[in-house]
Protein backbone atom coordinates (compact mmCIF):
# COMPACT_ATOMS: atom_id res chain seq x y z
CA UNK A 1 0.00 0.00 0.00
CA UNK A 2 1.36 3.41 -0.95
CA UNK A 3 1.37 6.19 1.61
CA UNK A 4 0.80 9.88 1.01
CA UNK A 5 3.51 12.42 0.81
CA UNK A 6 4.87 13.55 4.06
CA UNK A 7 2.92 10.96 6.09
CA UNK A 8 4.88 8.87 8.46
CA UNK A 9 4.62 5.15 8.42
CA UNK A 10 1.91 3.56 10.56
CA UNK A 11 3.21 2.89 14.00
CA UNK A 12 3.29 -0.64 15.30
CA UNK A 13 0.52 -1.80 17.58
CA UNK A 14 -2.14 0.22 15.75
CA UNK A 15 -3.93 -2.12 13.38
CA UNK A 16 -6.23 -0.73 10.75
CA UNK A 17 -4.79 2.71 11.31
CA UNK A 18 -6.81 3.29 14.53
CA UNK A 19 -5.32 5.54 17.15
CA UNK A 20 -4.25 4.27 20.58
CA UNK A 21 -7.01 4.42 23.17
CA UNK A 22 -4.88 6.51 25.51
CA UNK A 23 -4.29 9.30 22.96
CA UNK A 24 -6.73 11.59 21.18
CA UNK A 25 -6.41 11.77 17.31
CA UNK A 26 -5.38 15.12 15.84
CA UNK A 27 -8.43 16.76 14.31
CA UNK A 28 -6.34 18.91 11.99
CA UNK A 29 -4.92 15.90 10.26
CA UNK A 30 -8.35 14.57 9.44
CA UNK A 31 -9.54 17.93 8.19
CA UNK A 32 -6.57 18.25 5.78
CA UNK A 33 -7.61 18.01 2.21
CA UNK A 34 -5.24 15.11 1.68
CA UNK A 35 -7.34 13.07 4.05
CA UNK A 36 -9.31 11.62 1.16
CA UNK A 37 -8.88 8.00 0.34
CA UNK A 38 -8.04 6.69 -3.00
CA UNK A 39 -11.65 5.84 -3.58
CA UNK A 40 -12.72 9.49 -2.96
CA UNK A 41 -14.21 8.82 0.46
CA UNK A 42 -14.37 11.89 2.83
CA UNK A 43 -13.84 11.70 6.63
CA UNK A 44 -16.98 12.19 8.78
CA UNK A 45 -15.93 15.12 10.97
CA UNK A 46 -19.02 15.11 13.15
CA UNK A 47 -18.57 11.44 14.01
CA UNK A 48 -14.97 12.09 14.87
CA UNK A 49 -15.89 14.97 17.17
CA UNK A 50 -18.49 12.81 18.90
CA UNK A 51 -15.94 10.10 19.47
CA UNK A 52 -13.46 12.60 20.87
CA UNK A 53 -16.04 13.71 23.33
CA UNK A 54 -16.55 10.10 24.41
CA UNK A 55 -12.90 9.52 25.12
CA UNK A 56 -12.54 9.05 28.97
CA UNK A 57 -10.18 11.24 31.01
CA UNK A 58 -7.63 9.65 33.36
CA UNK A 59 -4.69 10.65 35.43
CA UNK A 60 -2.67 11.27 32.24
CA UNK A 61 -5.14 13.81 30.85
CA UNK A 62 -2.56 16.47 30.88
CA UNK A 63 -0.24 14.37 28.81
CA UNK A 64 -2.97 13.36 26.41
CA UNK A 65 -4.02 16.95 25.82
CA UNK A 66 -0.62 17.80 24.34
CA UNK A 67 -0.42 17.65 20.53
CA UNK A 68 1.35 14.62 19.13
CA UNK A 69 2.59 15.45 15.64
CA UNK A 70 3.92 11.98 15.05
CA UNK A 71 0.60 10.39 15.97
CA UNK A 72 -1.29 12.82 13.70
CA UNK A 73 0.89 11.94 10.76
CA UNK A 74 0.41 8.27 11.44
CA UNK A 75 -3.32 8.77 11.62
CA UNK A 76 -3.40 10.56 8.26
CA UNK A 77 -1.36 7.82 6.70
CA UNK A 78 -3.52 5.16 8.24
CA UNK A 79 -6.69 6.80 7.07
CA UNK A 80 -5.49 7.02 3.50
CA UNK A 81 -4.02 3.54 3.45
CA UNK A 82 -6.83 1.80 5.29
CA UNK A 83 -8.52 -0.83 3.12
CA UNK A 84 -12.13 -0.56 2.32
CA UNK A 85 -12.85 -3.46 4.58
CA UNK A 86 -11.91 -1.35 7.62
CA UNK A 87 -14.22 1.51 6.82
CA UNK A 88 -17.36 -0.05 8.23
CA UNK A 89 -15.48 -0.73 11.43
CA UNK A 90 -14.33 2.89 11.62
CA UNK A 91 -17.80 4.12 10.93
CA UNK A 92 -19.20 1.84 13.51
CA UNK A 93 -16.70 3.17 15.97
CA UNK A 94 -17.51 6.75 15.09
CA UNK A 95 -21.25 6.21 15.08
CA UNK A 96 -22.72 7.90 18.17
CA UNK A 97 -25.03 5.06 19.06
CA UNK A 98 -22.54 2.26 18.59
CA UNK A 99 -21.77 -0.20 21.35
CA UNK A 100 -18.10 0.52 21.21
CA UNK A 101 -18.70 4.19 21.69
CA UNK A 102 -20.99 3.52 24.56
CA UNK A 103 -18.37 1.46 26.31
CA UNK A 104 -16.01 4.36 26.15
CA UNK A 105 -18.46 6.82 27.68
CA UNK A 106 -16.95 8.39 30.77
CA UNK A 107 -18.54 7.43 34.11
CA UNK A 108 -20.42 10.23 35.83
CA UNK A 109 -18.31 12.13 38.26
CA UNK A 110 -19.23 12.10 41.91
CA UNK A 111 -18.38 15.48 43.23
CA UNK A 112 -18.09 15.76 46.97
CA UNK A 113 -18.92 19.02 48.73
CA UNK A 114 -16.59 19.55 51.75
CA UNK A 115 -18.98 21.93 53.45
CA UNK A 116 -21.79 19.34 53.30
CA UNK A 117 -19.47 16.67 54.69
CA UNK A 118 -18.47 18.94 57.61
CA UNK A 119 -22.12 19.76 58.28
CA UNK A 120 -22.98 16.08 58.36
CA UNK A 121 -20.04 15.44 60.70
CA UNK A 122 -21.27 18.17 62.99
CA UNK A 123 -24.82 16.83 62.96
CA UNK A 124 -23.75 13.30 63.95
CA UNK A 125 -22.42 13.47 67.59
CA UNK A 126 -19.61 11.19 68.58
CA UNK A 127 -19.92 8.44 71.24
CA UNK A 128 -17.84 10.43 73.74
CA UNK A 129 -20.07 13.48 73.25
CA UNK A 130 -23.22 11.40 73.81
CA UNK A 131 -21.73 9.86 76.96
CA UNK A 132 -20.77 13.31 78.25
CA UNK A 133 -24.31 14.59 77.69
CA UNK A 134 -25.77 11.57 79.48
CA UNK A 135 -23.50 12.22 82.48
CA UNK A 136 -24.54 15.89 82.59
CA UNK A 137 -28.22 14.93 82.43
CA UNK A 138 -27.73 12.36 85.20
CA UNK A 139 -26.06 14.98 87.41
CA UNK A 140 -28.87 17.44 86.77
CA UNK A 141 -31.43 14.84 87.76
CA UNK A 142 -29.53 14.04 90.96
CA UNK A 143 -29.28 17.74 91.89
CA UNK A 144 -32.99 18.21 91.20
CA UNK A 145 -33.90 15.20 93.36
CA UNK A 146 -31.64 16.45 96.17
CA UNK A 147 -33.18 19.93 96.08
CA UNK A 148 -36.72 18.53 96.10
CA UNK A 149 -35.90 16.20 99.02
CA UNK A 150 -34.30 19.06 100.99
CA UNK A 151 -37.29 21.34 100.47
CA UNK A 152 -39.66 18.52 101.48
CA UNK A 153 -37.71 17.86 104.70
CA UNK A 154 -37.68 21.57 105.53
CA UNK A 155 -41.43 21.79 105.04
CA UNK A 156 -41.98 18.70 107.21
CA UNK A 157 -39.75 20.11 109.97
CA UNK A 158 -41.56 23.46 109.79
CA UNK A 159 -44.92 21.73 110.01
CA UNK A 160 -43.86 19.65 113.02
CA UNK A 161 -42.47 22.73 114.74
CA UNK A 162 -45.74 24.62 114.24
CA UNK A 163 -47.70 21.58 115.43
CA UNK A 164 -45.75 21.18 118.67
CA UNK A 165 -45.79 24.93 119.26
CA UNK A 166 -49.56 25.11 118.89
CA UNK A 167 -50.00 21.97 120.98
CA UNK A 168 -47.79 23.07 123.88
CA UNK A 169 -48.62 26.78 123.92
CA UNK A 170 -51.92 26.42 125.82
CA UNK A 171 -50.21 24.29 128.48
CA UNK A 172 -47.49 26.85 128.98
CA UNK A 173 -50.12 29.57 129.24
CA UNK A 174 -52.02 27.54 131.79
CA UNK A 175 -48.89 26.89 133.84
CA UNK A 176 -47.97 30.56 133.74
CA UNK A 177 -51.48 31.47 134.87
CA UNK A 178 -51.30 29.00 137.74
CA UNK A 179 -47.91 30.26 138.88
CA UNK A 180 -49.08 33.85 138.63
CA UNK A 181 -52.17 33.05 140.64
CA UNK A 182 -50.09 31.29 143.28
CA UNK A 183 -47.61 34.14 143.44
CA UNK A 184 -50.43 36.65 143.80
CA UNK A 185 -51.95 34.64 146.60
CA UNK A 186 -48.64 34.23 148.33
CA UNK A 187 -47.96 37.95 148.07
CA UNK A 188 -51.23 38.67 149.81
CA UNK A 189 -50.21 36.43 152.69
CA UNK A 190 -46.86 37.49 154.04
CA UNK A 191 -46.90 37.21 157.80
CA UNK A 192 -45.72 34.07 159.50
CA UNK A 193 -44.58 32.79 162.72
CA UNK A 194 -41.12 31.47 163.50
CA UNK A 195 -40.14 28.40 161.52
CA UNK A 196 -39.61 24.87 162.64
CA UNK A 197 -37.27 26.01 165.36
CA UNK A 198 -38.86 28.79 167.38
CA UNK A 199 -36.88 30.29 170.22
CA UNK A 200 -39.03 30.33 173.32
CA UNK A 201 -38.41 31.79 176.75
CA UNK A 202 -38.94 30.13 180.07
CA UNK A 203 -39.36 33.40 181.88
CA UNK A 204 -42.87 34.74 181.95
CA UNK A 205 -43.53 37.58 179.62
CA UNK A 206 -45.20 40.65 180.99
CA UNK A 207 -45.67 42.07 177.53
CA UNK A 208 -49.22 43.11 176.98
CA UNK A 209 -50.76 41.22 174.11
CA UNK A 210 -52.87 43.22 171.76
CA UNK A 211 -55.75 41.20 170.50
CA UNK A 212 -56.63 42.04 166.90
CA UNK A 213 -60.23 42.58 165.99
CA UNK A 214 -62.14 39.47 164.91
CA UNK A 215 -61.81 38.55 161.27
CA UNK A 216 -64.94 39.50 159.37
CA UNK A 217 -66.72 36.51 157.94
CA UNK A 218 -66.27 36.57 154.18
CA UNK A 219 -68.90 35.67 151.65
CA UNK A 220 -69.22 31.95 151.18
CA UNK A 221 -67.06 30.77 148.26
CA UNK A 222 -68.42 27.75 146.42
CA UNK A 223 -65.98 24.83 146.21
CA UNK A 224 -66.31 21.78 143.95
CA UNK A 225 -67.29 18.52 145.57
CA UNK A 226 -68.65 20.04 148.77
CA UNK A 227 -67.41 18.66 152.08
CA UNK A 228 -68.48 17.73 155.61
CA UNK A 229 -70.97 19.82 157.53
CA UNK A 230 -68.97 21.93 159.99
CA UNK A 231 -71.78 23.97 161.43
CA UNK A 232 -71.17 24.70 165.12
CA UNK A 233 -67.38 24.30 164.91
CA UNK A 234 -64.96 27.11 165.71
CA UNK A 235 -61.44 27.05 164.31
CA UNK A 236 -58.55 29.52 164.64
CA UNK A 237 -56.02 29.46 161.80
CA UNK A 238 -52.47 30.77 162.15
CA UNK A 239 -50.39 31.30 159.00
CA UNK A 240 -46.82 30.75 160.20
CA UNK A 241 -44.09 33.44 160.02
CA UNK A 242 -44.43 36.90 158.46
CA UNK A 243 -42.72 39.04 155.82
CA UNK A 244 -40.19 40.56 158.22
CA UNK A 245 -38.89 38.37 161.05
CA UNK A 246 -38.68 39.79 164.59
CA UNK A 247 -35.57 38.76 166.50
CA UNK A 248 -36.73 40.24 169.81
CA UNK A 249 -36.96 37.62 172.54
CA UNK A 250 -40.06 36.31 174.28
CA UNK A 251 -40.49 33.56 176.91
CA UNK A 252 -40.93 29.94 175.78
CA UNK A 253 -43.92 29.37 178.10
CA UNK A 254 -45.27 30.21 181.54
CA UNK A 255 -43.55 27.17 183.08
CA UNK A 256 -40.26 27.07 181.17
CA UNK A 257 -37.12 29.15 181.36
CA UNK A 258 -35.43 30.56 178.30
CA UNK A 259 -36.64 32.63 175.38
CA UNK A 260 -36.63 32.69 171.61
CA UNK A 261 -37.32 35.08 168.69
CA UNK A 262 -40.79 36.50 168.53
CA UNK A 263 -41.00 35.53 164.84
CA UNK A 264 -38.18 33.67 163.15
CA UNK A 265 -37.23 33.70 159.48
CA UNK A 266 -39.00 30.98 157.49
CA UNK A 267 -37.55 28.67 154.86
CA UNK A 268 -37.32 29.34 151.10
CA UNK A 269 -38.12 27.10 148.16
CA UNK A 270 -35.09 25.26 146.80
CA UNK A 271 -36.14 25.93 143.19
CA UNK A 272 -38.19 29.12 143.11
CA UNK A 273 -36.89 30.72 146.31
CA UNK A 274 -40.46 31.47 147.41
CA UNK A 275 -40.62 32.56 151.02
CA UNK A 276 -42.38 30.18 153.39
CA UNK A 277 -44.50 32.95 154.89
CA UNK A 278 -46.18 33.48 151.49
CA UNK A 279 -47.06 29.80 151.04
CA UNK A 280 -48.37 29.53 154.61
CA UNK A 281 -50.65 32.53 154.18
CA UNK A 282 -51.90 31.32 150.76
CA UNK A 283 -53.04 27.97 152.20
CA UNK A 284 -54.46 29.65 155.36
CA UNK A 285 -56.69 32.01 153.37
CA UNK A 286 -57.92 29.14 151.19
CA UNK A 287 -58.62 27.03 154.30
CA UNK A 288 -60.54 29.90 155.87
CA UNK A 289 -62.81 30.23 152.82
CA UNK A 290 -63.34 26.51 152.51
CA UNK A 291 -64.21 25.92 156.20
CA UNK A 292 -66.51 28.93 156.14
CA UNK A 293 -68.32 27.50 153.11
CA UNK A 294 -68.96 24.34 155.18
CA UNK A 295 -70.57 26.34 158.02
CA UNK A 296 -67.55 26.60 160.32
CA UNK A 297 -66.76 29.72 162.36
CA UNK A 298 -63.20 30.79 161.48
CA UNK A 299 -60.73 33.30 162.97
CA UNK A 300 -57.33 34.27 161.57
CA UNK A 301 -54.20 35.43 163.44
CA UNK A 302 -53.17 37.34 160.31
CA UNK A 303 -54.58 37.97 156.84
CA UNK A 304 -51.61 39.76 155.33
CA UNK A 305 -47.88 39.24 155.25
CA UNK A 306 -47.00 42.75 156.38
CA UNK A 307 -47.57 42.29 160.13
CA UNK A 308 -45.51 42.02 163.30
CA UNK A 309 -47.17 39.48 165.63
CA UNK A 310 -45.15 37.23 167.95
CA UNK A 311 -45.80 33.52 168.46
CA UNK A 312 -46.98 34.15 172.03
CA UNK A 313 -49.44 36.79 170.85
CA UNK A 314 -50.89 34.47 168.23
CA UNK A 315 -51.38 31.70 170.78
CA UNK A 316 -53.09 34.02 173.23
CA UNK A 317 -55.39 35.26 170.47
CA UNK A 318 -56.37 31.69 169.63
CA UNK A 319 -57.10 30.80 173.28
CA UNK A 320 -59.23 33.92 173.66
CA UNK A 321 -61.74 32.51 171.10
CA UNK A 322 -61.94 29.13 172.92
CA UNK A 323 -61.92 27.26 169.58
CA UNK A 324 -62.48 23.58 168.97
CA UNK A 325 -59.16 23.53 167.12
CA UNK A 326 -56.15 25.81 166.78
CA UNK A 327 -54.36 24.97 163.51
CA UNK A 328 -50.96 26.46 162.67
CA UNK A 329 -49.77 26.08 159.05
CA UNK A 330 -46.03 25.80 158.31
CA UNK A 331 -43.65 24.26 155.79
CA UNK A 332 -40.59 22.16 156.55
CA UNK A 333 -36.97 21.75 155.35
CA UNK A 334 -34.13 19.28 155.81
CA UNK A 335 -30.53 18.71 154.76
CA UNK A 336 -31.70 15.64 152.85
CA UNK A 337 -33.36 16.76 149.63
CA UNK A 338 -35.23 13.44 149.45
CA UNK A 339 -37.16 14.16 152.64
CA UNK A 340 -40.81 14.67 151.72
CA UNK A 341 -44.35 14.61 153.04
CA UNK A 342 -46.45 16.09 155.84
CA UNK A 343 -45.74 16.09 159.56
CA UNK A 344 -47.81 17.09 162.63
CA UNK A 345 -46.46 18.53 165.91
CA UNK A 346 -48.55 18.91 169.09
CA UNK A 347 -47.73 20.43 172.53
CA UNK A 348 -46.12 18.12 175.07
CA UNK A 349 -48.24 19.30 178.02
CA UNK A 350 -51.42 21.05 178.90
CA UNK A 351 -55.09 20.26 179.24
CA UNK A 352 -55.23 17.96 176.14
CA UNK A 353 -51.76 16.42 176.38
CA UNK A 354 -53.15 12.88 176.47
CA UNK A 355 -55.44 13.38 173.46
CA UNK A 356 -53.59 15.59 171.04
CA UNK A 357 -51.02 12.94 169.98
CA UNK A 358 -53.77 10.66 168.66
CA UNK A 359 -55.65 13.57 167.17
CA UNK A 360 -52.45 14.77 165.49
CA UNK A 361 -51.89 11.31 164.02
CA UNK A 362 -55.40 11.35 162.58
CA UNK A 363 -54.83 14.83 161.17
CA UNK A 364 -51.68 13.70 159.35
CA UNK A 365 -53.47 10.68 157.91
CA UNK A 366 -56.37 12.83 156.68
CA UNK A 367 -53.99 15.22 154.86
CA UNK A 368 -51.97 12.36 153.37
CA UNK A 369 -55.18 10.65 152.23
CA UNK A 370 -56.43 13.81 150.52
CA UNK A 371 -53.14 14.80 148.85
CA UNK A 372 -51.31 11.50 148.38
CA UNK A 373 -48.21 12.80 150.16
CA UNK A 374 -46.04 10.82 152.58
CA UNK A 375 -47.38 10.70 156.14
CA UNK A 376 -44.48 11.24 158.53
CA UNK A 377 -46.67 10.83 161.65
CA UNK A 378 -47.04 13.04 164.70
CA UNK A 379 -44.86 13.97 167.66
CA UNK A 380 -45.27 16.04 170.83
CA UNK A 381 -42.73 18.80 171.51
CA UNK A 382 -42.17 21.67 173.94
CA UNK A 383 -39.75 23.56 171.65
CA UNK A 384 -42.40 25.78 170.07
CA UNK A 385 -43.64 28.81 172.01
CA UNK A 386 -46.66 29.13 169.68
CA UNK A 387 -47.91 25.73 170.94
CA UNK A 388 -46.76 26.09 174.55
CA UNK A 389 -48.84 29.22 175.06
CA UNK A 390 -51.93 27.51 173.54
CA UNK A 391 -52.04 24.32 175.65
CA UNK A 392 -55.54 25.10 176.90
CA UNK A 393 -57.07 24.32 173.49
CA UNK A 394 -56.45 21.46 171.04
CA UNK A 395 -53.43 22.89 169.14
CA UNK A 396 -51.76 21.44 166.06
CA UNK A 397 -48.76 22.58 163.99
CA UNK A 398 -49.07 21.16 160.45
CA UNK A 399 -45.86 20.88 158.40
CA UNK A 400 -47.41 20.68 154.91
CA UNK A 401 -44.28 19.70 152.99
CA UNK A 402 -40.52 20.16 152.52
CA UNK A 403 -39.33 23.24 150.64
CA UNK A 404 -35.93 21.52 150.40
CA UNK A 405 -37.60 18.97 148.09
CA UNK A 406 -38.33 20.27 144.60
CA UNK A 407 -41.41 18.07 144.17
CA UNK A 408 -42.92 19.18 147.47
CA UNK A 409 -42.17 22.79 146.65
CA UNK A 410 -43.88 22.50 143.28
CA UNK A 411 -46.93 20.87 144.91
CA UNK A 412 -47.19 23.51 147.65
CA UNK A 413 -47.24 26.25 145.00
CA UNK A 414 -50.06 24.55 143.12
CA UNK A 415 -53.58 25.77 143.88
CA UNK A 416 -55.19 22.35 143.41
CA UNK A 417 -52.78 20.73 145.85
CA UNK A 418 -53.47 23.46 148.41
CA UNK A 419 -57.18 22.80 148.04
CA UNK A 420 -56.58 19.09 148.76
CA UNK A 421 -54.77 20.03 151.98
CA UNK A 422 -57.83 22.04 152.97
CA UNK A 423 -60.09 19.07 152.23
CA UNK A 424 -58.02 16.82 154.48
CA UNK A 425 -58.09 19.34 157.35
CA UNK A 426 -61.85 19.85 156.97
CA UNK A 427 -62.42 16.12 157.11
CA UNK A 428 -60.38 15.95 160.30
CA UNK A 429 -62.27 18.88 161.89
CA UNK A 430 -65.54 17.01 161.39
CA UNK A 431 -64.20 14.18 163.61
CA UNK A 432 -63.22 16.44 166.52
CA UNK A 433 -65.45 16.93 169.58
CA UNK A 434 -67.17 20.30 169.90
CA UNK A 435 -66.88 22.50 172.98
Amino acid sequence: MSTGEGRPNQPKGRPNGRPNGNKVPDLNEFMHKDNVSAKGEQVDVQALISEIRRVPTNGNSAASSKPAPQASASANKASSAAPSSSQPEMQAMRRPGSTQGTSRTAAPKTTSNPSNANAQARRVPSAASRKRRQQIEARRRMVSIFLIATIALMLIALGLGIFFLVKNLPKEKKNNTTVTKTETTTQISTTDESAAVEPETTSESTTESTEPSPTPTPDVTPFPGGGPNLSGYCVVIDAGHQATPNTEQEPMSSSMSGSKDKSAQGFKGVVTGTDESEIDLSVALLLRDYLTSLGCEVYMTRETNDVDISNKERAELAVSHDPDLYIRLFCNAANDSKASGCFVIVPAGGKYSSDVPNWGTNLGKAIASATGCVDNGCKASEKYSGLNWAQDVPSFMVRMGYLSNSDDESALLDGEYQYKICQGIAQFVSTMPKH
